[in-house]
């Protein structure tokens, strides 16, 4: 306990999630799904509600078999503790590049779009000491940050939705399934990528103070379609699809057309703190999970591994890599690969919850 910096509630893990993924979700994943998809990429993640949903329930009932233990050590105990890491290690990894291809991603967009003059390594070290001091702080400490910021994230995300309704015309999004559903098949393969950090909550779910339902994992999960369905659609409805699809930042494109009565206007910087406040308490629970899912006998050497982490975070933002190198990456590897990881992780652990008993199921 005190080495994970204490207990959080259902609700304070909802808040957290909803801006670890709402980045990703919200934002990165916007111009790949419209690149992929065209006119019906706002169909999506409507279907990919057919997957979700039951994958969900999956996650749920593992949770309920390994008791909401520590991942790790519950899997060596229905396995063997060589083969319990083998089993962690692509969860492992992922959480890694989740925090790594958040802090390029973040400190590119910041130079290309508003800072050109300010060196990338000086964005990314500011960036990173925060984070780090939050992780080395405790899951709390994240969760309660994400308490305070995202009111105004969500706030703020209405706010560019109702300003923006002048400029939309809902007629854009029709015809629907033009091309039949392959546009929309090979959408839902890189919207499935940011679903899959749902499972994060496997990650934390020792550090929960209540059991998880299956009905609150549901509602979580709506949030998240909906978290990617209404960018998708403010960028189709005010630049048309073909239009949006050359956007690398539809939402803060989108920010760009508000304009309040005759006399306030480029309130764009709105736009800045959403994305920042994504992207620390993304890092944040990154560099936590990373030093957490590992087992320290005291809290200064999991608090320097977090140090070493935040480090090679910084280290591989020096390396000369464009927004159209980062843009290639995810789009052509990241994406499949984390999706075919994560949901095979998924499926084994819970085969391995089926086929195995220790006498300590269901325990917490």
């Amino acid at each position: 306990m005190a080495l994970s910096g204490g207990k959080i509630s259902f609700l304070q893990l909802v808040m957290l999630l909803m801006l670890v993924n709402g980045l990703m979700n919200h934002v990165i994943l916007n111009p790949i799904v419209l690149d992929a998809s065209g006119r019906d990429a706002w169909l999506v993640p409507i279907f990919s509600a057919l997957f979700l949903l039951p994958w969900c329930l999956l996650l749920v009932y593992f949770m309920k078999k390994s008791g909401q233990q520590k991942l790790q050590p519950w899997l060596a105990q229905r396995t063997h503790p060589a083969v319990s890491w083998i089993l962690i290690v692509p969860l492992y990894i992922q959480i890694y590049l989740i925090g790594m291809t958040t802090l390029l991603q973040t400190s590119i967009w910041t130079v290309t779009n508003y800072l050109p003059a300010t060196p990338r390594f000086a964005l990314s070290l500011t960036l990173i000491v925060v984070c780090a001091y939050c992780a080395i702080s405790g899951l709390r400490t994240i969760a309660i940050s994400a308490g305070v910021l995202l009111p105004f994230v969500v706030v703020l995300g209405y706010f560019v939705m109702i300003a923006n309704m002048p400029n939309k015309e809902y007629d854009r999004l029709f015809p629907m399934l033009e091309f039949g559903m392959k546009p929309v098949m090979d959408g839902m393969l890189y919207a499935g990528s940011g679903f899959m950090e749902f499972v994060l909550i496997l990650a934390l779910q020792q550090h929960l103070k209540t059991r998880i339902k299956s009905w609150q994992i549901l509602i979580l999960a709506l949030l998240f379609i909906h978290i990617m369905l209404g960018p998708i659609v403010g960028a189709i409805t005010e630049f048309g699809p073909e239009e949006a699809a050359k956007q690398t930042e539809s939402p803060y494109e989108q920010w760009r057309l508000v304009k309040v009565g005759d006399s306030i206007e480029h309130v764009d910087f709105f736009s800045v703190f959403q994305w920042l406040a994504g992207t620390m308490v993304r890092i944040s629970l990154s560099l936590f999970l990373l030093g957490d899912m590992l087992s320290f006998s005291l809290a200064k050497y999991r608090n320097r591994f977090i140090a070493c982490m935040a480090l090679s975070y910084l280290l591989i933002t020096l390396m000369p890599i464009t927004q159209q190198n980062l843009y290639e990456f995810m789009h052509r590897y990241y994406f499949h690969l984390s999706l075919i990881v994560i949901l095979g992780s998924t499926l084994i652990w819970t085969l391995i919850s089926v086929t195995t008993k220790t006498g300590k199921e269901g325990t917490s």
